[in-house]
């Protein structure tokens, strides 16, 4: 059992355990407000889907990390923080639960650090009730990124797979470009809407765009109609596995070498690349990282890669988020002087204005705005036999 995980305890065994809750490093302690005083731990939460159909374990285990390393260092001014990550399960009743427990008995002062399928739309109104910011190391829902107390630290996926229609059109120099959206419940209208905005804003018109295929289905009477269309770039929205299966199955119909094919972020796994190798799908394979990739050699880059390395998180793309998110916030917490509140601490991220991190291409900012996407850059991976290697510089989505 990993480090992290030990310390998980499910949403979905509160009532075996009466809590839900892993505990960092800091020892003791009472909420922001109660006795105790200047010793009282930090507390700071999370709400991610650590289980469930698609698990993102790593992002919290990455902000833990960044905050035990600060606890090593004698936390914000001797005061340990105390990091409370609980596991939503993918449920909305379980999230929104868990943001409860987390606020009302727990007293955390900010949520940091969160990634999951459901806690957005679930918790968004609550935090905004609640005066309680969240600055999640991924965001996913469209909710996460159109709400006035929720942050991301990642461009999320529709400024990904918009991102990649311009690395297609402007760096690929690609004439027929074809998307094809794997659909996904609530997301498919999204997309849509996206492609039409584009298309209006670029004055490119498609050549194709395929909305026939839900995730596990065959994907080949959609390569077929690729072929077809004579799509000369491929724009596609898989998870990692049903990437690698796609790219397999053009393999198969012999149409590999006619275009480039790019996908999201979730796809830019080392597993995924060593797979894409031994198809030998490479060479015309691209897909976007949310951060400076975490396969160049950059000294941030392994200053982070170290971090996680020590602490046994898995090395993501989706790690970093959780990594960066949990920075920013130790950086905020150390500039800040006097009591440490969700007031005080949502007003401090507001008075630092744009907020630099090496490790992302544009900057933080938290602000009184009703929706909050800061960060709208991703930077481009080819699939090479060397495995994943940049290509170019940041690609930046114009703000909506």
């Amino acid at each position: 059992m990993s480090q992290y995980h030990s310390r998980v305890v499910s949403t979905l065994a509160l009532s075996a355990v009466a809590g839900l809750l892993l505990t960092g490093c800091a020892t003791g302690g009472t909420a922001y407000g109660g006795a105790g005083g200047d010793a009282a731990p930090i507390k700071i939460g999370a709400i991610s889907s650590i289980t469930g159909p698609a698990p993102f374990p790593e992002v919290p285990a990455a902000a833990q990390a960044v905050f035990d390393r600060a606890n090593a260092e004698g936390g914000i001014d001797g005061r340990m923080i105390e990091y409370i990550s609980a596991d939503d399960g993918a449920d909305p009743a379980q999230a929104s639960q868990a943001a409860r427990r987390l606020v009302n008995e727990e007293g955390v002062v900010a949520m940091v650090g969160a990634a999951s399928l459901v806690e957005c739309s679930a918790n968004a109104a609550f935090y905004e009730q609640s005066d309680i910011v969240s600055v999640m190391g991924t965001g996913i829902e469209p909710s996460c990124f159109s709400s006035r107390n929720i942050a991301p630290v990642n461009a999320g996926t529709f400024n990904g797979y918009e991102s990649l229609l311009y690395f297609a059109k402007d760096q690929l120099r690609a004439k027929r470009i074809c998307p094809v959206i794997l659909k996904s419940e609530a997301l498919t209208t999204p997309y849509l809407e996206l492609l039409d905005r584009w298309q209006e804003d670029t004055g490119v018109t498609f050549t194709h765009v395929d909305t026939s295929v839900n995730l596990g289905d065959d994907p080949t009477p959609a390569i077929l109609a690729v072929k077809d269309a004579g799509c000369d770039a491929v724009v596609l929205n898989p998870t990692e596995p049903e990437g690698v299966a796609f790219m397999n199955a053009v393999k198969q119909q012999g149409i590999f070498d006619q275009a480039d094919w790019l996908m999201l972020t979730n796809v830019y796994t080392e597993a995924a690349v060593e797979a894409l190798q031994t198809q030998e799908s490479i060479g015309n394979v691209y897909a976007n990282s949310e951060f400076l990739p975490f396969t160049s050699d950059d000294p941030e880059v392994t200053e982070w890669r170290s971090t996680l390395d020590d602490a046994g998180v898995a090395i993501t793309s989706l790690s970093e988020g959780g990594y960066v998110s949990a920075q920013l916030l130790v950086d905020v917490l150390r500039g800040m002087d006097g009591e440490i509140t969700p007031e005080s601490v949502r007003q401090a991220l507001r008075d630092a204005g744009e907020i630099d991190n090496p490790l992302m291409g544009m900057p933080f900012v938290y602000s009184d705005a009703g929706a909050h996407n800061p960060n709208r850059a991703s930077m481009m991976v080819q699939a090479t036999e060397e495995g994943w290697v940049p290509v170019g510089d940041w690609v930046e989505v114009p703000e909506q």
